[in-house]
């Protein structure tokens, strides 16, 4: 009773008590008892009592363990049953997540296969690290594979690329997965399975490792074929163009020649003949002084008539662009227009190659002369200047004018007039670059230049040949 109500020490000192009132009993004993029953007897009461005391420490020890204990594996219980229903409401939670993920991954698969299937792309994803490529359907039907068939490596699509396509396309995609080179994007010609060959656009985005290697890439591809099929018929037609506008222009230019010839060997030297022969007439015919004065004024009409016959076949074809180049015949076209026209006109000139092919100096004399009766014409200007610039790549003309301008057009540039069109394609022709540039009340520049090239000094000064159809305008 001490034990479970008062502790161990109040069982100690009980104990200590009885045993005391044992060993005092021992000599109050009654007389007649056997010395050796009685300290058998009290020995015996000892143990007995000691024994109790000592086994219901321990009894009332382990029962205190085993109600620890029990109190433990009730709050461990309690606590693993709270983890289970965290667990299972945890696991819900995530069932629930992953069937949403699931519904939406599956959307987004759907989308991308109707996104694959609406723009024909063939989608392929390149593990960098173990060296496996996966297809898109479209990806295996494009290039002629079976939807069964294994995947093909990297070393196997890379031997299908055409040699003329392959260092290229192989030498960019390296510097791209080596950051040396902002994306990848490739034209290349490729064989199918079937031997057939293909145009195909491939575009590209690599996922790094932080910032030191790419470990995967994924593409797409798209047949390029019919459209690579339409720019080569368009390039075919554009040289079929360009030719036909050579020719045209060259046929311009030798009836200019011819007709120029004409004025001068028939048209101009009758006209001379003329006035001769109304001048003959004049000494002749002293006697009649009333018909002096009107045969004076037919041998000057005639004498002007040769003049203007003879101006006007110079300008169809200037003799001095033959005989002394273009910066002579360009200076002596400046000089007329001033006499004509009475306007200032600076001329400068530099550098200019003392050997130009005559196609190149025909175009550069064709346009500075179309630009200065485009002034005379539309511009109202009181100041010209025009500029003659030779460089170590090419020749080039700038006519500029303070006259009233004019609205350009970006995408129509060339839409007014003729003239313009003229003078731009004879510069495409030899792969130059033609150039205006013009505002309402701030004048207008025109900007020829024509690169020079062995080509061009070994082509026929009478004969265009067809320039190639990769021709660029600015």
């Amino acid at each position: 009773m001490c034990l479970w109500l008062a502790g161990w020490r109040a069982a100690l000192l009980t104990g200590g008590v009885c045993s005391i009132l044992i060993i005092v009993g021992w000599f109050l004993s009654m007389p007649g008892i056997p010395f050796f029953w009685s300290v058998l007897n009290r020995c015996m009461a000892l143990l007995v009592l000691w024994s109790v005391l000592w086994g219901g420490h321990l009894f009332v020890q382990r029962t205190r363990e085993l109600e620890v204990a029990r109190a433990n594996l009730l709050q461990e219980v309690e606590q693993r049953t709270k983890a289970e229903q965290a667990l299972r409401v945890a696991n819900e939670q995530l069932e629930s997540r992953v069937t949403e993920r699931t519904a939406l991954l599956q959307a987004a698969l759907d989308r991308w296969e109707l996104v694959t299937q609406a723009t024909h792309d063939g989608v392929y994803d390149w593990d960098l690290q173990t060296r496996q490529v996966a297809h898109s359907s479209h990806w295996k039907e494009m290039h002629g594979f079976d939807s069964n068939e294994s995947p093909e490596t990297f070393e196997q699509w890379s031997t299908r690329i055409h040699p003329d396509d392959r260092p290229r396309v192989l030498g960019n995609l390296e510097e791209y997965l080596a950051k040396k080179r902002q994306g990848f994007r490739e034209e290349y010609r490729i064989r199918r399975r079937d031997d057939r060959w293909i145009w195909v656009l491939d575009r590209a985005y690599a996922l790094w490792e932080g910032n030191s290697r790419a470990i995967r890439l994924v593409g797409s591809e798209k047949d390029i074929t019919e459209r690579k099929r339409a720019e080569e018929l368009l390039r075919k037609h554009e040289a079929q163009l360009i030719n036909l506008t050579t020719k045209l222009l060259q046929a311009q230019d030798e009836e200019r020649q011819r007709i120029a010839r004409e004025l001068h060997d028939d048209v101009t030297q009758r006209l001379a003949v003329l006035a001769v022969e109304i001048s003959a007439l004049t000494r002749s015919d002293s006697s009649e002084a009333s018909h002096q004065g009107h045969i004076e004024h037919l041998r000057k009409a005639a004498a002007q008539l040769a003049e203007d016959v003879h101006n006007f076949a110079y300008r169809l074809h200037p003799s001095l662009l033959e005989h002394l180049g273009l910066e002579a015949a360009i200076r002596d076209q400046v000089d007329d227009f001033i006499r004509r026209t009475g306007l200032k006109v600076q001329y400068m000139q530099r550098k200019v190659p003392q050997s130009l092919p005559l196609s190149v100096a025909t175009c550069l004399y064709r346009v500075t002369q179309e630009s200065l009766q485009n002034i005379l014409k539309h511009a109202e200007a009181s100041e010209v200047l025009v500029r003659l610039l030779g460089t170590a790549t090419g020749v080039g003309i700038c006519v500029r004018d303070d006259g009233k301008g004019f609205v350009q057009e970006p995408s129509e540039s060339t839409s007014h007039g003729l003239g313009l069109i003229s003078m731009e394609e004879r510069v495409r022709l030899f792969q130059g670059t033609f150039r205006i540039r013009s505002s309402p009340g701030k004048g207008t520049e025109v900007h020829a230049w024509v690169p020079l090239s062995d080509s061009l000094f070994n082509r026929n000064p009478d004969r265009h040949s067809p320039i190639a159809p990769s021709l660029s305008t600015s």
